[in-house]
């Protein structure tokens, strides 16, 4: 196999591949954020704040199956990449199709679990009344799609390693623009509430599928074929990109405790919003994964040829657009909280409230797409244990930390609060790694690499 690049990953400039990249990472982003966002706002104002709260509680079922997705889609891709740079084409084909194969079957087997459970779920969020109706619209419907949201993920990995990042952002804006249209019709002309939001979110993602497949096999250097499953290149895809699926996983036994915590102290009003200010957030986290996605592609390819000199620069333009990014969503968030709150609802209340959060969030915001890129990072240069041990701590283990230590300082606030001493901390330890850790594992198989070569 061929493979043509449109970007010669090894040799232009890295300040050239990284904003190719960065920016129709940034926009597929936004945009596939935006489609989340679209949601939100016709469930906030044609379906109440109930509705807003049925889908963050359910969101945690969801985030998991990302994290699978991401783990199959990020590992495979990262350890193709690799074997580029190492000229190794049939092996990189290979983690293509092994990554196609399982996420396919394990989408099906997901769809079928949660579909023939959501009694069960419904018991675990302790939920009644109107938003118990809620969850078991959303939840049933999106559920069937899981397939297509997956496939999407993994495939726009390995066309942007292919260098077609253009065709990503075109694919996910088709996506969002359906999004839209489809809200429309099932929510407000046909009333169909979170069933039709549901609907309308699961049936955008027809026409990306559409486009990727005819994008891979027909304009792109990947080749589908039935892979050859080798237990130790199986093993690889999943330890390599286990960080992903452990920040999800985390994210959503942490994003449960949380949803546990509101509703116990501030009831579903609380929850209704925190999901508004979780929507803003979602703005902060989407910036942050496009930059790390925007230098995973060049890491992973420079790692694998083993020139440091271009892994550092591509590290260090990750962390100064991440920064600057984050101040500017502090000020934005700090000023306009409100005013983003009311695109979402109409209540006064739950925009009071949201408006509240998102003060706590702003301060966070400087640090967290530097935060998350840090885990992208160090899974694009093959060292999965350090990307999940800071997506970990992340994710779960100092939102934990957060939540127990700062209610009892600072009474209700100190929900809020969890969140700035997660990110701050996270900030801290990710920049000691930085230090001590440059360039992962590898820096030790790479000197060794070069000592056998002299």
């Amino acid at each position: 196999m061929e493979m043509k690049k449109q970007i010669n990953l090894g040799e232009d400039k890295v300040s050239k591949i990284f904003w190719k990249y960065a920016i129709p990472s940034i926009i597929a982003m936004l945009a596939q954020t935006t489609a989340s966002f679209i949601d939100s706002i016709f469930i906030g104002k044609f379906v109440g704040p109930e509705g807003l709260s049925a889908i963050t509680l359910f969101f945690p079922c969801v985030a998991i199956l990302i994290g699978i997705a991401a783990m199959f889609a990020i590992g495979s891709s990262t350890l193709a990449g690799i074997e580029l740079g190492k000229g190794d084409q049939e092996k990189s084909n290979n983690y293509f199709n092994l990554a196609m194969l399982f996420l396919t079957i394990i989408s099906l087997v997901s769809t079928l679990i949660i579909v023939t459970n959501m009694d069960l779920i419904i018991n675990i969020l302790n939920v009644t009344g109107i938003t118990k109706t809620y969850v078991l619209d959303y939840g049933g419907t999106i559920s069937y799609f899981f397939i297509f949201f997956m496939l999407n993920f993994a495939m726009s990995f390995f066309l942007k390693l292919d260098g077609k990042p253009i065709i990503v952002v075109i694919v996910m804006i088709s996506g969002t623009l359906t999004n839209i249209v489809l809200d429309y019709l099932f929510i407000v002309v046909f009333n169909m509430g979170l069933t039709g939001a549901g609907l309308a979110t699961g049936l955008s993602q027809l026409i990306p599928w559409s486009i990727l497949i005819f994008t891979t096999i027909f304009k792109s250097n990947w080749k589908f074929k039935f892979p050859e499953i080798r237990k130790n290149e199986l093993l690889q895809i999943v330890f390599n990109g286990s960080s992903e699926l452990l920040s999800n996983s985390a994210h959503a036994i942490a994003g449960f405790a949380f949803n546990m915590i509101i509703m116990s102290r501030l009831g579903v009003i609380g929850v209704a919003g925190y999901a508004v200010a979780l929507q803003i957030a979602s703005i902060a986290s989407s910036l942050g994964y496009s930059f790390g996605e925007a230098n995973q592609t060049g890491i992973s390819f420079n790692i694998g040829a083993n020139q440091l000199d271009r892994v550092k620069k591509f590290r260090t333009m990750t962390t100064q657009a991440s920064i600057g990014t984050g101040i500017l969503l502090f000020f934005f968030t700090f000023f306009f909280g409100a005013f983003a709150a009311s695109i979402f609802v109409k209540d006064p209340e739950t925009i009071a409230i949201a408006s509240y959060i998102l003060k706590f969030y702003s301060f966070a915001f400087i640090v967290m797409c530097t935060n998350i890129s840090i885990g992208t990072y160090y899974t694009a240069v093959n060292d999965p244990i350090t990307s999940g041990g800071i997506t970990f701590y992340r994710s779960l283990i100092g939102l934990l930390l957060g939540l127990i230590i700062c209610p009892l300082m600072f009474g209700n606030d100190g929900i809020w609060m969890a969140i700035l001493f997660t990110e701050y901390t996270t900030f801290i330890v990710g920049m000691i790694l930085y230090k001590k850790k440059p360039y992962g594992l590898n820096i030790k198989k790479i000197h060794l690499t070069k000592k056998l070569v002299a």
